[in-house]
């Protein structure tokens, strides 16, 4: 059993891409299961923050793809789709339609794209990647003007993350990352139609939901669970310590943060990357965008989701 389609719900942090996918496991007779977008809920231990469902919600529908590694450990998007290759086929051969939910913009590329693939040498790219660490952005940029002179001109010179995903391109293969995207053809993962949908609000409601989804969180325990996680060893500046919110969190543990300022730190943070999220969304092509509070758009993604059904 296989499927031709498969259905990707998106929308900001915040937006209620969770609650609307409950909504359409109730309607879907326990035949869906829902593999997680989402470059935080990976982390094990570290619940309240990201937002992961609760027993009840895994219950009424199973999530994939959450808990993968510690919070000391790295994720990429090219792990994620390797992943997401070996779950589907799964899932289809138990009669289940998967649902992808979340906010991963590089994660949903990952999944219509792809990536060229380079040869491993991963104690040469530590190395290489210390060295790049200890570098200034304006040597950075230097580096890589002299091995990819394209790339350099196209990235900002404050994107660091680019130019040195552009230098290791090139220290892995020996080719330039202008090189390797001209000769590169997408293909979606397993070959399949990729229906998205993009759940989205207007700016003053999302932001009021970013601020009550916050407080909520920190009435809960975030706080707390940020210190067990110190407490259990892991360091403050480990990958997943480092994400939205646990960041602003260690920060007021470590006494840089007073109490009073946390919240709204937080609450800041939260909307800057919902609208870069935003602006990602806004240029992908999409089945339907639409408000949570359209009614159509439960419709819809349930008709795309029967279209989806393995057979």
């Amino acid at each position: 059993m296989r499927a031709t389609s498969l259905v990707v719900l998106v929308g900001a942090t915040g937006s209620g891409k969770t609650a609307l996918a409950l909504k359409a496991a109730a309607r879907f007779s326990g035949r869906l299961e829902l593999v997680s977008l989402d470059s935080r809920q990976i982390y094990r231990g570290l619940d309240i923050g990201t937002g992961k469902p609760t027993a009840e919600e895994r219950e009424r529908l199973p999530h994939h793809l959450i808990d993968l590694i510690d919070p000391d450990e790295s994720y990429d998007a090219g792990r994620y789709r390797r992943a997401v290759e070996e779950l589907l086929p799964r899932l289809w051969q138990r009669g289940v339609t998967p649902i992808i939910v979340g906010g991963a913009g590089f994660y949903l590329r990952a999944l219509q794209e792809g990536f060229f693939e380079l040869p491993a040498d991963p104690e040469g790219l530590e190395g290489l990647r210390r060295q790049w660490k200890e570098l200034d952005s304006a040597e950075l940029r230097h580096r890589l003007e002299e091995v990819d002179p394209e790339s350099a001109a196209r990235l900002h010179p404050n994107d660091r993350y680019r130019m040195e995903r552009a230098l290791e391109i090139h220290a892995l293969s020996g080719r330039s990352m202008s090189e390797w995207s001209r000769s590169f053809t997408p293909r979606p993962v397993l070959d399949l139609e990729l229906k998205v949908f993009h759940l989205q609000w207007p700016r003053w409601t999302l932001h009021a939901r970013i601020a009550r989804r916050a407080e909520t969180w920190l009435r809960q325990g975030w706080i707390e669970e940020t210190q067990r996680l110190l407490d259990e060893g892991w360091a403050p500046d480990c990958p997943g310590l480092g994400i939205l919110g646990y960041r602003e969190i260690v920060a007021h543990l470590s006494g840089s943060l007073p109490r009073r300022e946390l919240e709204e730190r937080v609450v800041v943070a939260t909307r800057r990357y919902a609208r870069r999220q935003e602006t990602w969304f806004r240029k992908l092509a999409v089945e339907l965008r639409a408000t949570g509070e359209d009614p159509s758009f439960l419709d819809s993604l349930l008709r795309a989701l029967e279209a989806a059904t393995p057979s």
